[in-house]
């Protein structure tokens, strides 16, 4: 398993995480799939006010070593973060109409 806190990332201080879980169909010590963890807060990483959801990585994704799938979490919480930001923006102008 890998983690990293990074940030902050346009307000937001990302906590993520990558873990290999064995598949039920793999042979012991022979695959599985990367499950990833994220939670973002404003006010650092100790903040209790935070939002935590999995990522889901996809079958189709495949990884070397732990660190890769952690950077592929971390990219996919910055999308999610920025899909956030400007989402509210969006909402925000069309109020103003």
């Amino acid at each position: 398993m890998a983690e990293r806190v990074s940030g902050p990332y346009r307000g937001y201080y990302i906590s993520a995480a990558a873990r290999l879980v064995p598949s039920p169909e793999a042979a012991p010590l022979h695959g599985g799939k990367y499950v990833g963890s994220v939670s973002l807060a404003q006010h650092g990483p100790d903040d209790p006010r935070r939002v935590e959801t999995l990522i889901d990585l996809g079958d189709e994704q495949r990884f070397a070593t732990d660190a890769e799938a952690l950077d592929f979490v971390e990219q996919a919480a910055r999308t999610f973060v920025d899909r956030l930001i400007d989402g509210a923006k969006e909402s925000d102008a069309l109020k103003g109409a």
